[in-house]
């Protein structure tokens, strides 16, 4: 056991020397985790409980068992749920090595070893030599890691076609056994993998669906990035509170206070919450439309803000850009081809990120100026009262535009409602509330990202909606208790006055001709489910 012990020892510190240092470089005695047994082959196997975690006849045959589909080996990574004593992980090591030799990989594959507790790993290398894995080229240890940070090291082992990532090109081995000893930890870390892969399903459909339109935007916008600057250059506001603005059922609630709210702090609304806010006589200092179709530049066609700041990337629709505002600033593409100009120019206009609705760019947004307190309304997730939109947004006045003798507006609230796998959830007041599954989604993106943002504190002034773990509740007279921001506001013009363009003069040939020439070979070969849309 010692000469395992320490040639594991000396690669793991030669590999991770910083991680082998909190784990402390002292071995665990494995027979304190499991019970060791000898194998009918006369290799070491292991019992936990009642659990066996390996096979009592032949450990190492089971484990080459288990990998024996070489599309195993074409994902991005491989992501193992616990790893007992670590046959499986050496197996794979192996096969991958094996595999490269033979030309028959595309890629090496990331290696992703999840754990909670470093005994269960520092126990494993006192049985079995892990040094095959420490010389895996691409290895993420996860010891100890909060369930919240593994799935950024997933999703950035790669990005694959459609715009999906890690979680949705990799391989997950999950064994129940490996993870009986967390089960609450492994269970909440692949609650959270599947809600993402989930989610990168619903972004390849949606490109799928409007993938010409995006293009089609895209195209047309780009040369704006010649004229318009970027929230990349907001993020030095000074740090004043948030109020990010939906528009749902909720918002009715909070429209009367909303003018002393502005005094206090920073309003970011969504496009179909302006018409409410406007019909009150508030501006909203940011409105953020990311959404490329043309319903969503209804929702701001034939209003006026100028004392407001809109938000939009190069696959808007082109008519956004004509809206009447103080200043229209671009973020970062969530589209390929606004995504390739901006990595073939080297620029950085802030990104905002997905989440599925356009509520969760207004909160990276608020997050990326450095607020520490951002406060919510309007963001039901869910449907207070069997409502879908506050009164009077554009959403809402759609269904009595679109309503006659046959098709009455309830008719359109409860196809909106119905027509997602409605349930009930439970609002902030402990009441029964109907959401659906679109919902739950949003929810749960801001569950995570909110998780992940440990710096920022979320409430909500609408406790009509949907619980969300992360965001707590705050009562209204209590947040107009809080000191003006007047100078704040000054300071903010300033800032919105010196704003420059994204791209700078001396980029303005590169673009030139990377426009000239689209699509261009490359592009092509890098992103060849657009050929159909280009």
């Amino acid at each position: 056991m010692n000469s395992i012990w320490n040639n594991n020892l000396a690669a793991f510190q030669k590999r991770f020397p910083s991680l082998s240092q909190l784990t402390g470089n002292v071995p665990c005695a494995p027979e304190t985790l499991w019970q060791l047994i000898k194998a009918k082959n006369g290799q070491i196997s292991a019992n936990e409980g009642s659990l066996h975690l390996h096979s009592s006849y032949n450990p190492q045959r089971e484990a080459e068992g288990a990998f024996d589909n070489e599309n195993i080996f074409q994902k991005s990574a491989t992501v193992f749920y616990g790893f007992g004593l670590g046959y499986h992980v050496l197996e794979w090591c192996r096969r991958t090595k094996q595999l490269a030799a033979e030309g028959k990989l595309k890629a090496i594959p990331k290696l992703i070893l999840i754990e909670p507790d470093s005994r269960y790993f520092l126990a494993a290398m006192t049985i079995l030599d892990w040094t095959s894995v420490f010389e895996t080229e691409q290895l993420v240890l996860a010891l100890g890691c909060p369930v919240e940070q593994i799935l950024p090291l997933i999703e950035n082992a790669s990005e694959v076609n459609l715009g999906e990532t890690g979680v949705s090109d990799a391989f997950y081995f999950d064994l129940p056994a490996f993870q009986a000893h967390a089960k609450a930890y492994f269970d909440s870390a692949k609650t959270l993998i599947k809600r993402n892969q989930r989610k990168n399903e619903i972004n390849a459909a949606t490109l799928k669906k409007f993938g010409r339109l995006w293009c089609r935007n895209s195209l047309k916008n780009l040369e704006l990035m010649k004229k318009l600057g970027s929230v990349a250059q907001l993020n030095n506001l000074p740090e004043v509170p948030f109020l990010v603005v939906g528009a749902g059922p909720s918002l009715m609630h909070m429209l009367p206070y909303m003018a002393e709210l502005k005094k206090r702090m920073l309003i970011v609304c969504v496009e179909t919450a302006l018409k409410p806010l406007l019909k009150c006589g508030i501006q909203p200092d940011f409105i953020v439309l990311t959404d490329p179709q043309y319903w969503a530049y209804r929702h701001i066609a034939g209003l006026s803000a100028p004392e407001a700041v809109l938000i939009s990337e190069v696959c808007a629709y082109p008519a956004v850009f004509r809206f009447n505002c103080k200043k229209i600033v671009l973020c970062a593409s969530q589209f390929l081809i606004g995504k390739w100009f901006e990595k073939q120019l080297s620029i950085d206009s802030g990104e905002l990120g997905t989440g599925g609705s356009v509520a969760s760019s207004a909160w990276n947004f608020s997050y990326l100026c450095g607020a520490k307190k951002i406060f919510l309304a309007g963001l039901d997730f869910a449907f207070p009262d069997n409502q879908t939109h506050i009164r009077g947004s554009s959403a809402e006045q759609s269904y009595h535009r679109l309503s006659n003798r046959l098709d009455a507006v309830d008719k359109f609230t409860s196809s909106t409602i119905y027509s997602a796998n409605a349930m009930s959830g439970v609002s902030y007041e402990g009441k029964k509330v109907v959401t659906d599954s679109r919902m739950k989604m949003f929810s749960w993106w801001f569950e995570a990202r909110l998780a992940g943002c440990a710096d920022a504190k979320t409430y909500t002034l609408c406790p009509q909606g949907l619980s969300t773990p992360g965001i707590t509740t705050a009562r209204v007279e209590e947040v107009l208790k809080m000191k003006e921001i007047s100078e704040v506001r000054k300071q903010l013009n300033n800032i919105i006055e010196k704003i420059t363009p994204v791209l700078p003069e001396n980029k303005i040939n590169a673009f030139d001709k990377l426009y000239k020439d689209f699509p261009s070979e490359v592009f092509m070969k890098e992103f060849p489910m657009l050929c159909d849309y280009l």
